[in-house]
């Protein structure tokens, strides 16, 4: 009876002893992809349309969760970190994919036989009745034809060429898109239609920096009047020292002031 007793205590202090020890598997770790597809039915925070507020910011809770907590977070962080740095790489490819593409296309649109066909004289009509006319007048046609046929990809390749250099001045000057910038700009696209978009941004952010400037320069001008004023007031009335001592201008009137001031005391 008492073997039996001991077995049993000993088998069940093993079981609790193995759930302790248990160590967690890295493989129950979610990652950015699997978050995003969690929903209400796994937690009902999760709404499509959750925008929680109220709550204390998350940079409180960082300093009280427990350190495997921060560590879930900073892996999640890091996982984000390498999605979009591979999402940029990727974007980066495309974009020069994209431009060779249209630099293609611009080179066969613009090459040997699209110029040879800009070279024929289309102006001219010729006598189809004379044989070298008739040959010429072929020519033309065909040259015309052909000038037709190449207008739309030309066109459309022109666009892509523009689109991708508007693209890429937008990346470059990310001030577009600041209010500051984005009105004056289109007012002036308005006013002038001539002028491109990177003229109208180089034009207004002159301006823009010119007035800048000049406020910058109120500002010192106002803070040099306002010293001199302080130093003014600072200065007016007697030139005495709060004990009562004269200001000098140099080491020979302290003396003169001095000997007087001692020999009438001693009268």
């Amino acid at each position: 009876m008492s073997d039996e007793t001991t077995e049993t205590v000993t088998d069940d202090t093993s079981v609790e002893t193995n759930v302790e020890t248990e160590t967690p598997s890295d493989d129950l770790d979610l990652t950015i992809d699997e978050i995003i597809k969690l929903n209400e039915q796994d937690f009902k925070e999760f709404s499509d349309d959750a925008q929680h507020k109220g709550m204390k910011p998350l940079a409180h809770w960082m300093q009280h969760v427990p350190e495997d907590v921060r560590k879930h977070i900073a892996n999640l962080r890091a996982d984000y970190s390498r999605k979009t740095q591979s999402l940029a790489a990727e974007k980066k490819e495309i974009e020069r994919l994209r431009e060779e593409l249209v630099r293609t296309k611009a080179g066969v649109l613009d090459g040997p036989i699209a110029k040879m066909a800009q070279s024929v004289d289309t102006e001219t009509e010729y006598d189809v009745f004379d044989p070298d006319g008739m040959k010429n007048e072929i020519k033309r046609q065909a040259s015309l034809m052909l000038q037709e046929m190449l207008k739309p990809a030309q066109e459309q390749v022109q666009a892509e060429q523009r689109k991708l250099a508007l693209e890429r001045f937008k990346a470059e000057n990310p001030e577009l898109t600041q209010p500051e910038y984005k009105g004056p700009i289109l007012q002036m696209l308005q006013e002038r239609p001539e002028l491109k978009l990177e003229d109208a941004f180089f034009i207004v952010k002159a301006k823009i920096d010119s007035a800048r400037l000049a406020e910058e320069r109120r500002k010192i001008a106002e803070q040099k009047s306002s010293r001199a004023a302080t130093l003014q007031k600072s200065g007016g009335g007697s030139a005495v020292t709060p004990k009562g001592t004269p200001q000098f201008k140099s080491a020979w009137e302290a003396y003169q002031y001095h000997k007087q001031t001692s020999e009438g005391g001693r009268r």
